[in-house]
C-alpha cells in the first residue's frame, strides 16, 4: 500500500453496535497491514450525507443498501458472523489498493 490515508465508513441501522464491531475489525485490518486510515461510523439514515461530507474510499454496511453512492460499497456481514472474514479482508485490501 502507499502512504495514502484512507477513509472508510462503517454503516448499520443505528450506528451503535454493528457499525462499532465492523469499525473495530477494519481498524485491526489497517493496523495489521500498516495502512493509514480513519474509520467513521454512520447510521444508514445518515449514510448519503456522510458520504458527501467525508468522501470515503469505501463504505462497509451491515446489509446491501441497493443504491449507488458513487463509492464502492460492500456488505460487512462476515465481520459480524466470522464466516468469510478473510475473504472480506482481501476484498477491502483490493479496493483500497486500487485507490492508491
Amino acid at each position: 500500500m502507499s502512504d495514502r490515508h484512507y477513509t472508510v465508513i462503517a454503516a448499520c441501522g443505528s450506528s451503535i453496535a454493528t457499525s462499532t464491531l465492523m469499525a473495530s475489525k477494519i481498524e485491526e485490518l489497517f493496523k495489521k497491514n500498516n495502512i493509514k486510515g480513519t474509520v467513521i461510523k454512520s447510521s444508514l439514515n445518515n449514510l448519503e450525507e456522510n458520504i458527501k461530507a467525508v468522501k470515503p474510499d469505501l463504505v462497509i454496511t451491515s446489509f446491501d443498501p441497493k443504491r449507488n453512492f458513487g463509492v464502492p460499497v460492500i456488505v460487512g456481514l462476515p465481520y459480524i458472523t466470522g464466516i468469510g472474514k478473510s475473504e472480506l479482508d482481501k476484498k477491502i485490501l483490493e479496493i483500497l489498493k486500487e485507490k492508491s
